[in-house]
């Protein structure tokens, strides 16, 4: 099989998650822009509207994307669409995120994981989609 492209990877990605929200009953808008973190708008199937930055792993940044309202949109681990995907709120995530590892040197109000461990698993769980 063929190595993606970061490019190609965020498109199959965006592709991915978008067939499972809009199964799971959110209606998923891609705006023209990508401006302010926000690379879909997601209408919940309560009603209520999420700005969303889709990433390849569990990231957080609070300057590029902190105190904007926006939601995280990453996958689990594995391919395909067997893997689990989670929304949640950045600065909630952020805050979890922080206690953990603000203490680090490379703690800069940013940090991302290359796997989901067990600890953040138990925090992901309640935002899998």
């Amino acid at each position: 099989m063929k190595k993606l492209t970061p490019n190609e990877i965020e498109a199959v990605n965006r592709a991915e998650a978008t067939a499972l929200l809009i199964r799971t009953g959110f209606r998923v808008y891609r705006p023209e822009a990508d401006c302010d973190g926000e690379d879909l708008i997601l209408r919940t199937p309560g009603g209520e509207f999420h700005p969303v930055q889709l990433k390849a792993r569990p990231t957080v940044d609070l300057s590029k994307f902190g105190k904007k309202g926006l939601w995280m949109l990453f996958p689990g681990p594995g391919t395909g669409t067997a893997r689990s995907w989670y929304l949640v709120p950045h600065d909630l995530f952020h805050g979890w995120v922080k206690a953990r590892h603000g203490h680090a040197v490379k703690w800069h109000d940013a940090w991302s994981y290359p796997k989901i461990s067990k600890k953040l698993n138990a925090f992901l769980s309640e935002f899998e989609c």
